[in-house]
């Protein structure tokens, strides 16, 4: 463990083992079978998690940039799918990308035949999932009104289809017969247009919150990524003993404005602050105190009383939101001293 004198502030610490327990623990419900899992590098964004997972077995994964993609085959991972309909530049790098790194097999998504068409002009057996709107209208095609575009796809000899993708990121309820319901409920007409197809398709479907429910349908290849690191947005989604928290931010205490009030180096250049201010960050050591403000390097914490504490002290903390977290830091600190690089934070690696 790094000596606390030696922790970088404001950084994160991540521990590989808590990481390694929690690719063993997604791993055990879907017994043990790598092939039903396509998990998402948009957490993590490292070489070292890529390395770990690959290692475990799992040889499939999504990925939300082009930079990411290029991550995965730094590594020569398998199966890597580009979670994004690939247009203008995006679509240029990504036939680029094909080329550089011929040992991975690399797909993309399509929800709209404009596109598809785009895509077919400018590759060759090129390997497609259709992506559907189950209801968190961001992308996606509606099941409903897909097979239109399915059976283009199918017709075009520049493309193949090999899969449907279904993400729900809006199914997040917190008791699990209410999961299960909003699932069964928003997968209704996902289940009837499989119906309607004769082809063997991969169906990738949810991300970490539905997991607990997608993966008992062995016929589902399912698609969570927060689970590497955590965080507590999803903590409470989830029962103790499974997934751990494996990232912590680390702050300290830079100043002493009141005799309630102290001021942290960790501002919102260094957690997300998409979210309200009591869901940014816990505190570990502290679960009584208070985030009240931030600004771009500076937060300022409710602790009771501030006399109790000294000027450099070490903070812990988690994030609520662990994924645009990771992205605010070019590095990992890591409990045995060493550093992993946040590698596909940037926009661009090489292509």
């Amino acid at each position: 463990m790094i000596p606390e004198a030696n922790l970088v502030s404001p950084g994160l610490l991540v521990d590989p083992q808590l990481v390694q327990a929690n690719i063993d623990w997604i791993l055990n419900q879907v017994a043990n079978n790598p092939q039903r899992l396509r998990p998402h590098i948009k957490t993590h964004k490292t070489r070292e998690v890529n390395q770990m997972l690959l290692a475990s077995g799992i040889f499939k994964f999504k990925a939300a940039t082009i930079s990411e993609a290029e991550l995965l085959a730094l590594d020569e991972a398998p199966d890597v799918l580009l979670s994004m309909q690939p247009t203008g530049t995006t679509l240029t790098r990504f036939i680029e990308l094909q080329k550089k790194y011929p040992k991975t097999s690399f797909a993309c998504l399509l929800d709209d035949r404009v596109a598809a068409s785009q895509l077919a002009a400018v590759c060759t057996n090129q390997r497609v999932f259709v992506d559907l709107n189950m209801g968190m209208n961001r992308t996606g095609i509606r099941p409903e009104e897909a097979l239109p575009l399915i059976q283009y796809i199918q017709a075009t000899s520049s493309l193949r289809l090999v899969g449907l993708h279904a993400y729900d990121g809006h199914i997040r309820d917190v008791h699990m017969e209410d999961r299960k319901t909003h699932v069964q409920k928003d997968f209704k007409s996902f289940f009837e247009l499989i119906d309607q197809l004769a082809a063997d398709l991969e169906l990738v479907v949810g991300g970490t919150p539905s997991f607990l429910v997608h993966h008992q349908n062995p016929n589902f290849v399912c698609s969570p990524g927060t689970f590497v690191f955590f965080d507590t947005g999803y903590a409470k989604l989830y029962p103790k003993e499974s997934i751990q928290l494996a990232v912590q931010i680390i702050g300290r205490i830079i100043s002493k404005p009141t005799n309630h009030t102290i001021c942290m180096d960790v501002g919102h250049k260094s957690v997300a602050p998409e979210n309200a201010i009591e869901n940014r960050v816990t505190f570990i050591d502290h679960p009584a105190w208070q985030l009240v403000s931030q600004s771009e390097e500076h937060g300022i914490v409710e602790v009771g009383d501030s006399t109790q504490y000294a000027i450099g002290d070490v903070i812990r903390m988690y994030p609520y939101h662990i994924c645009p977290t990771v992205a605010l830091h070019q590095s990992l600190q890591v409990t045995d001293g060493s550093t992993w690089k946040v590698l596909a934070r940037d926009r661009k690696i090489t292509i």
